[in-house]
């Protein structure tokens, strides 16, 4: 399971770079990337290096544009630092 420091910093990033009337505690691992934070695959991919840069961790391309929702995201963060721990 992420860590909830993380969690609310990717939310927050997430929330950052979006123009949705929605707050952070309305944000569920449910939420929509793209119908309810209205985040482009432009602004996923740029978070996606930058939570690469900070956590040590490597999305693939097909697995990043698979991508849905908050929950998908957290799943594929946890994904990789798994894969990177047994390196």
């Amino acid at each position: 399971m992420i860590d909830s420091a993380l969690r609310d910093q990717v939310i927050h990033r997430l929330l950052a770079s979006s123009d949705a009337k929605i707050s952070a505690a309305e944000v569920t691992d449910a939420t929509s990337l793209r119908d309810d934070l209205d985040i482009s695959s432009l602004i996923l991919i740029t978070l996606a290096s930058e939570l690469e840069g900070a956590l040590g961790v490597e999305f693939d391309d097909e697995e990043l544009s698979r991508i849905q929702s908050i929950g998908e995201l957290f799943e594929a963060i946890e994904k990789s630092q798994r894969r990177s721990r047994s390196a």
